[in-house]
Order: C-alpha cells, then sequence, then structure tokens
C-alpha cells in the first residue's frame, strides 16, 4: 500500500483559519478584512513593501541631531514623547503606549520610498513630517485622502489613547487573529524578518485602533475599530503617498528591474517607469524596483 504525503502551504493553514475565525464571529464582516488583504498579496504591493523594509536603510542616523530636529517637524510625534508612557507595562490593561506610536512614521517612510522607487534621503523625511499626512490618517483614518479640514493635535487626544482599554477579551482576540490572517496570507515563508516587519505593522495597527476609538468618542476598543484600522493600514498602502507629501525630489528616478528569483535585472532609461512594466520575469519570478545594484 502507497502512503501519500500532503503538504500544506501557508495559504491551505490560512484558508482553514480563515473558516473558523468566519464562524467565530460571525456578526463581523471579515471579508471587508481579508479582501482588500488578499487584494494587496495577489498585486505584489505588499511582498514590496515588505522587500522595502527587509532591504531599508536609515536615511538619518537615529543618533544624530539631524533625526532631533526632524522629529521637531511633527507635532503628533513631539505630543506622543509628552504624554505617552514607555516603556509599556505588559500587565497593564492599557495597550497603547510611546512605542506604539513609534512604529507610525517609520511604516509611513516605507509605503513613501515605495512609491518613490528609490531609498528615502533626510530631505525626503523632513517632507514627510513637516506634511499634514500624520494628521490626516490620525483623524480621518480610512478617509485620509479626502480633503476636509484635520484637526489639530493636542495633548487631551494622546491622554485619551493612553487610557483606552478593550472591550472584553473577544475583541482582543479578534486583532490577534486577523493578524494572524496577514501571516499566512501575506507571506510564502515566515521568519524573523517577516515577524519584525509585521510587528511593527501591530503597532502601527493598535495606534490606528485607539484613534479610530476616540474618533468615535469612545474609551472602549471595538470589534470596528479593529476592522477600521486594518483597512486603513491596507489603504495607506496602495495609495501612492506622493500626492500628500510637498517634496522637489517626488519625481521617480531611473533605476533597475531585479527578479527576486533568478537575479536577472533590467536598467530603466531615463524615459521608462517600472510601471510600464509587467512585474513577473520570465523564469516566474517577481520583479523588483531597486535604485541601484
Amino acid at each position: 500500500m502507497v502512503k501519500h504525503k500532503f503538504r500544506f502551504s501557508r495559504k491551505d493553514f490560512g484558508n482553514y483559519g480563515l473558516e473558523r475565525l468566519k464562524n467565530e464571529y460571525s456578526d463581523i464582516d471579515i471579508d471587508s478584512f481579508i479582501n482588500p488583504l488578499l487584494e494587496l498579496v495577489d498585486s505584489g504591493i505588499y511582498s514590496e513593501l515588505y522587500v522595502i523594509y527587509r532591504n531599508w536603510n536609515e536615511p538619518v542616523p537615529l543618533d544624530s541631531s539631524e533625526t532631533a530636529e526632524i522629529a521637531l517637524e511633527s507635532q503628533l510625534l513631539v505630543l506622543s514623547y509628552e504624554n505617552l508612557t514607555s516603556p509599556h507595562n505588559p500587565f497593564s490593561s492599557h495597550p497603547i503606549d510611546h512605542n506604539v506610536f513609534y512604529s507610525f512614521y517609520p511604516f509611513l517612510e516605507w509605503v513613501y520610498s515605495m512609491y518613490l522607487k528609490r531609498q528615502l534621503t533626510a530631505e525626503d523625511v523632513k517632507s514627510l513630517f513637516k506634511s499634514d499626512l500624520g494628521e490626516r490618517i490620525t483623524f480621518q483614518l480610512m478617509e485620509f485622502d479626502q480633503n476636509r479640514e484635520i484637526p489639530s493635535p493636542t495633548s487631551e487626544f494622546f491622554q485619551k489613547l493612553s487610557k483606552l482599554k478593550w472591550k472584553d477579551k473577544k475583541t482582543h482576540k479578534l486583532n490577534e487573529k486577523l493578524e494572524e490572517m496577514i501571516r499566512f496570507f501575506g507571506f510564502e515563508k515566515f521568519g524573523f524578518k517577516e515577524g519584525s516587519f509585521l510587528a511593527h505593522q501591530h503597532e502601527v495597527n493598535l495606534f490606528l485602533i485607539g484613534s479610530n476609538t476616540i474618533k468615535n468618542n469612545r474609551e472602549i476598543i471595538t470589534a470596528e475599530d479593529v476592522l477600521i484600522a486594518y483597512k486603513t493600514i491596507f489603504k495607506i498602502i496602495k495609495t501612492d503617498l506622493r500626492a500628500f507629501i510637498n517634496n522637489k525630489n517626488n519625481n521617480i528616478e531611473p533605476g533597475y528591474l531585479v527578479c527576486n528569483k533568478c537575479n536577472s535585472y533590467y536598467e530603466l532609461q531615463n524615459s521608462e517607469s517600472s510601471d510600464d512594466f509587467d512585474d513577473t520575469c520570465e523564469c516566474g519570478g517577481h520583479l523588483v524596483y531597486k535604485d541601484s545594484i
């Protein structure tokens, strides 16, 4: 008798987990989360953002005086330092502290870099911090691309953030389960780097969860806050952030399309953009833009 060995893919485990998740949270619109996630994954955008993170070079040394000067350009960042506690107490019932906010702007830097199709410079980071993009996302979430009056950040906002609580364990668990779906569907393999990337995204998501809770004048985090936060992250990733940042260097520069499988490459000409080409190599690999090789 011949025994067959079955090998389950990450997607198989994801589909199994998704079915259980929908059964456990039958009153929640899980499809409103999974559909935009799969759209990002299938388009290759989510993978492209991860590659940006994996190959990231800090545009400004973290211990330099220039870093402090740039940070002062963002009132959000200044107020978070002044009003959110750090580090987080794991035994606290309040999930949001300064460490949660700490990942917000780096996440925006990665997305911005992805659409610039090059590594950021100090000037790029300064332009991002001087823009109102952070405030747009913080106070408008899914509607950050709408032209509306944006509230100014206040100490009171961050003080409220620090006092938020989960509605119940089931709501907290929902957040963890949705992150698990990203872990299965978003990556072909999952190791230390992938885990680190997801940990940063987790912190950004917690901040946006809190933002939506306060936007709705509540002190208790609900399932709706969790869904809105994730959907906001997905929308940020698929949005060309150059439109919200006043930077004379926003033009895409020529570079290279490199296959992540066979490592072959094509040098773009001055009149060409990576958008002019298919993102699949002849070998079946994914073509990734790099400003240099």
